[in-house]
């Protein structure tokens, strides 16, 4: 009876997962396949077990050029085990405040809240009738995702304000004040100051154009009750690409990337540590320290023969240790192995040779290790992603590699994993036996088809803290699934989803 049931809830998970952990995952949209355009994967969150024993309630973001609400900002959401495919699909909502109607733009990020049962979606936004622009929030619950009445089945073509009913419009500014590369995060405690608030970075240009800064923001949870952005980059002149987690003790902690001659000069790592003061109010933030200097860095670089262009853009992650009071902190982030080669009028630099690199801290970020390879493996590595199964402690890194094609120019998508009180990773695990051909394209490629699979790899990791019941989910563009155009079968890019169960 007892070995029944066993097999039985076996089987359950097997089929749960089985299509997630094929060989090359699953295609993550709705798209019908004559004449498709273009997905590219942006983010991946998910609540483990969720949606039922072993089903998971995963919501992916990509830009899609369907522009199933009016924009590229679109959503998928998967609360069953049918084939690893979304149950529900739709553009991102408008928002509405005392400014005005703000439009999704682009640059979209999803985060999950376990805690509180809930998801949010960070973005650009555009102002329908003025000369605004700023960061948009929206935030659903898992019953909501799970509401068949309020998210249906299927294609959600005009908008999704059903799907996510709460929107907050921060960082408002003038368009001459551009802003760039939005991020979210959310304190994962359920007791402390600051436990549950909502943090939102991002990347603002001056109005001369002349430097860009980043700003923190600090939002309430339930209501999205958003405080005075804060500036957090001190004198850094051109600081970009911010990305925002919080430490298992409530501490903020934003990476992001500074260069003070886009190009020529090397480059800094810059992190910044903030003490939480409860949103709206804005957290005390500590000045920039320097993780390193990178003197090769990638700056919008193509990559070798691949017809992609990388930059450095710093992602990080924090695990508590087993003492139950220290906190590493890893960053990763792509750079080129050797010099750039500057193509002085032949359009972007070139790295004949990028990699996966990491580096830790167990102080704050007050000092870092060593700068070291993910992958000593040949070809290009690129799109570096890190996320904690804070379940475990296991610390996984997601990234593009051309290592197993002998011309060095298609990708495949590998998985690294740091085990729990090591700051080695182990060896990489290759998550997609096909290769992804990024010269390959559509007959619509001319018009809605760029070069490459966009520029990111989304990551999220969770389990119960039991080995065999973790799972990382890696969103990703990949071709291997055709379309078909005047009944001829070409490539076309896909957002997918795989799992990596562990």
């Amino acid at each position: 009876m007892r070995l029944g049931l066993l097999l039985f809830l076996v089987s359950i998970a097997a089929h749960a997962q089985s299509a997630c952990t094929g060989a090359n995952g699953s295609r993550f949209n709705l798209e019908p396949r004559p004449n498709a355009v273009v997905q590219a994967a942006r983010s991946v969150a998910f609540l483990p077990n969720r949606a039922g024993p072993n089903i998971d309630l995963v919501v992916a973001t990509a830009t899609d050029e369907r522009s199933l609400a009016g924009s590229p900002d679109s959503f998928y959401a998967q609360r069953s085990a049918e084939s690893c495919v979304p149950d529900f699909e739709g553009g991102l909502p408008f928002i509405s405040n005392i400014v005005d109607l703000f439009a999704p733009d682009g640059s979209t990020t999803v985060v999950a809240d376990p805690a509180r049962d809930a998801f949010f979606i960070v973005d650009l936004r555009f102002g329908q009738n003025t000369d605004e622009n700023g960061v948009g929030i929206v935030r659903t619950t898992s019953a909501n995702l799970l509401s068949n009445a309020a998210c249906p089945s299927g294609t959600q073509s005009h908008g999704s304000a059903s799907c996510w009913p709460l929107g907050a419009v921060t960082n408002i500014t003038t368009l001459n004040a551009f802003l760039d590369s939005p991020h979210i995060a959310v304190d994962p405690r359920t007791s402390g100051k600051g436990a549950g608030d909502v943090y939102v970075v991002v990347a603002q240009r001056s109005a001369n154009g002349s430097n860009t800064g980043i700003s923190l923001t600090a939002c309430t949870n339930t209501t999205l009750h958003c405080g005075t952005s804060t500036s957090i980059s001190g004198g850094d002149a051109q600081a970009d690409f911010p990305f925002v987690q919080v430490r298992p003790d409530g501490g903020i902690t934003i990476s992001y990337r500074n260069t003070t001659f886009p190009k020529v000069n090397p480059e800094e790592i810059k992190f910044v540590y903030c003490t939480p003061n409860g949103a709206p109010a804005a957290p005390t933030c500590n000045s920039p320290l320097v993780v390193t200097t990178e003197n090769n860095p990638e700056f919008a670089s193509l990559l070798g023969d691949v017809p992609m262009i990388d930059a450095l853009y710093p992602r990080h992650a924090h695990r508590l240790e087993s003492d139950g009071k220290t906190v590493t902190t890893f960053v990763v982030y792509d750079r080129c192995d050797v010099a750039i080669i500057q193509q002085n009028g032949l359009g972007s630099p070139f790295c004949p040779k990028s990699d996966v690199v990491m580096t830790s801290s167990t102080n704050g970020g007050a000092s870092w290790s060593p700068v070291s390879k993910v992958s000593p493996a040949t070809g290009q590595q690129f799109f570096a992603n890190v996320a904690t199964d804070i379940s475990t402690g296991t610390v996984n890194i997601a990234y593009y590699s051309t290592e197993n094609d002998s011309f060095q120019q298609r990708a495949q998508v590998f998985l690294a994993q740091v085990p729990p009180g090591s700051t080695t990773p182990g060896t990489p695990r290759l998550l997609t036996s096909a290769f992804g051909d990024v010269q390959a394209s559509s007959p619509l490629a001319v018009l809605l088809q760029p070069a490459g699979f966009g520029d990111r790899l989304g990551l999220a990791a969770a389990g119960s803290g039991t080995a065999g019941q973790s799972r990382a989910y890696v969103g990703f563009t990949w071709n291997n699934v055709f379309g078909t155009y005047g009944g001829v079968p070409s490539a076309d890019m896909n957002n997918h989803l795989s799992v990596f169960p562990y």
